[in-house]
């Protein structure tokens, strides 16, 4: 099987040893020093997959990118390897078009595991691409008859069909796709949430995006992040791709956006939906429990009531054979008065453990009458 190829570019050489160690037994590397030389190398190593250190002098790792894509658009996916995390420093990674983000000092099993899921992940992007290459004639020539305002509709449409987050996700981006857009999406509700690309589950770098929109709640619902934008409505967050280079059209632009939010209008609606349909059964399940959980009271209360008098009748027929054996064993009065008192102390102690059990009994049964009283 042929390996894949990866060009590693980073100036620090010991860092560059460092990657051949760790990557050298599973990848074909071209170790580079520069971001200049990966510029001027990448024609003839057409490298499956780029590592390339943001962090570098005369021409950083964010420009480089930037160069790379410039060049070839759809050319291989770039993994960014940088010490600094912080949410600015992701987003001009994203920007620049890089695939992934991965943060030094890096442990080599992990590193290596991200380059494989990484390739693995660019070729199911391609496959898409050529799936969608052959149906886009049809798609935009249906979209373009409908109108722009007829994506809307057909997404409402379709709605009731979207029965779960990963449907709804996938509906959404199928209707931003018509508009010649791209981006992901993250859906959070009572099951939880899903984050989503056209092509599956988010990149890593998309992810941590999403993720930080949503612990921002507030602000502007609609917010240009630099040529991108992102739609915060809550539950349902979308960040797309590039949405301010419209072609240079600001009018289009702006029917992009407001039909974007159509869109997400329409999905928060459906979603809550969802979300109620989900909310029924949980109350109905809950009305079974409490159903099951008055039946049990019942067998517990029935069950305490006999114990009680099983042990009632058993003192006092120890009660009694005591009272019998006095007349034969020739005990003197304060020691017949003394086991008496002691078989009576043991049956009151007993009984008002039982009665203690019956309190709790009739907690539970209160409790229980006050859960069927709000379903």
């Amino acid at each position: 099987m042929e390996r894949a190829k990866l060009m590693v570019v980073d100036d620090d050489p010991i860092s560059l040893g460092l990657y051949e160690a760790v990557l050298s037994d599973d990848f074909d590397l071209e170790l580079l020093s520069s971001g200049v030389s990966c510029l001027e190398r990448m024609a003839e190593v057409k490298p499956a997959a780029i590592l390339l250190d943001v962090e570098m002098p005369e021409l950083d790792g964010y420009e480089t990118c930037r160069r790379l894509r410039a060049q070839d658009p759809e050319g291989p996916p770039v993994l960014f390897v940088s010490a600094r995390d912080q949410l600015q420093d992701r987003m001009m990674g994203y920007d620049a078009g890089g695939t992934d983000y991965v943060c030094k000092p890096w442990q080599g099993p992990e590193l290596v595991i991200k380059v494989q899921r990484l390739l693995a992940a660019e070729e199911q992007r391609k496959a898409l691409a050529r799936e969608r290459d052959e149906a886009m004639d049809a798609v935009l020539g249906s979209a373009d008859m409908a109108g722009e305002l007829g994506v809307v509709l057909d997404f409402q449409r379709g709605l009731n069909d979207c029965t779960d987050y990963q449907a709804l996700a996938k509906s959404l981006l199928d209707a931003v796709e018509r508009y010649g857009l791209d981006g992901c999406v993250r859906v959070s509700g009572r099951s939880g949430a899903v984050s989503m690309n056209r092509a599956g589950l988010c990149t890593s770098l998309e992810w941590s995006i999403l993720e930080s929109l949503a612990a921002k709640p507030g602000g502007a619902r609609i917010q240009a992040m630099g040529p991108n934008t992102a739609f915060n409505f809550g539950a349902l967050i979308l960040f797309v791709r590039a949405l301010a280079g419209q072609g240079g059209d600001t009018g289009r632009m702006e029917r992009a956006v407001d039909n974007v939010a159509l869109l997400l209008e329409s999905a928060v609606a459906r979603l809550a939906a969802i979300d109620s349909g989900r909310a029924a059964m949980d109350l109905e399940h809950l009305r079974h429990i409490v159903s099951m959980t008055k039946s049990a009271l019942a067998e517990v209360a029935q069950r305490n009531r006999a114990m009680v008098d099983t042990v009632r009748k058993t003192f006092e027929g120890l009660q009694s054979d005591l009272d019998d054996s006095f007349l034969h064993l020739g005990l003197m009065q304060r020691q017949e008065d003394f086991l008496s008192e002691l078989v009576r102390a043991q049956s009151e102690r007993v009984l008002q453990a039982l009665a203690e059990g019956q309190k709790t009994e009739r907690v539970l049964q209160r409790i229980v009458a006050e859960l069927s009283a709000g379903l």
